[in-house]
């Protein structure tokens, strides 16, 4: 009779910079459904699916864009993805592993039928193709305005915010002269806004953006706040 540790795709626990990821039971349950040697099949198939996923992401991280006809997974399998590989690429040394291993009762050692490694720098690759490919979906509906000019009249020293409420705001002068809340949809457009704010190197307030942005009206046709589809540029002003 055989078994197998099957690594896959959610997290129990992080150690010593990896992610370990098990399959904890499944062999119980699939063993009462399939032969072992289907459950094992399975698991193989299971596991290249997740790879595979990753080093697409990877390309498209490396390629810096990608069409959103030519991405074959939904929002939710990129950002699936981009949660799973960001505890690693936020670590330098930290590592991201799959394996199947097969034991036999019969056997003392263990027998590796499927084992593969990413670094951190790769995950950090992936992760990117992941934002930019769910970003990609995102942007399948048409901004109003393309290409205008935004800059941060305030900025909040919570993350910037896709809904809700905000203490960010922003002027588009083809649009508006009043400040108004500014809402990105774009995850990676958050990252990118996020990592700005925090930088102790640069001003927020001192950055402009080429952007294509939604203006939300009121009853009376007056704007009320913007969203921004997406964040094509980012300029930093000239020093004095």
């Amino acid at each position: 009779m055989s078994c197998w540790v099957v690594n896959v795709g959610y997290i129990t626990k992080i150690e010593n910079n990896c992610i370990l990821a098990e399959l904890g039971s499944a062999t119980d349950i699939l063993g009462a459904l399939f032969p072992a040697l289907d459950s094992i099949n399975i698991f193989m198939e299971f596991m290249n699916n997740i790879v595979d996923r990753i080093k697409y992401f990877r390309g498209v991280g490396k390629e810096g864009g990608v069409e959103a006809s030519e991405v074959p997974y939904t929002k939710t399998e990129c950002d699936r993805a981009a949660d799973i590989l960001k505890a690693v690429a936020d670590n330098k040394d930290g590592q991201l592993g799959f394996s199947v291993i097969e034991y036999e009762e019969e056997r003392a050692d263990a027998k590796v039928k499927f084992n593969i490694k990413f670094t951190s720098d790769e995950a950090l690759q992936a992760r990117r193709g992941a934002l930019l490919s769910k970003q990609a979906l995102e942007q399948t509906s048409d901004a109003d305005h393309k290409n205008v000019l935004m800059y941060f009249h305030q900025t909040n020293i919570d993350d910037p915010k896709a809904d809700g409420r905000t203490g960010d705001k922003a002027v588009v002068k083809s649009l508006s002269i009043d400040p108004l809340s500014v809402f990105f949809l774009s995850e990676m457009d958050r990252e990118k806004i996020r990592y700005l704010i925090h930088d102790k190197n640069q001003n927020p307030l001192k950055v402009s953006f080429n952007v294509d942005v939604n203006v939300e009206t009121d009853k009376n046709d007056k704007p009320r706040f913007y969203r921004v589809s997406r964040v094509h540029e980012i300029y930093f002003d000239d020093e004095d």
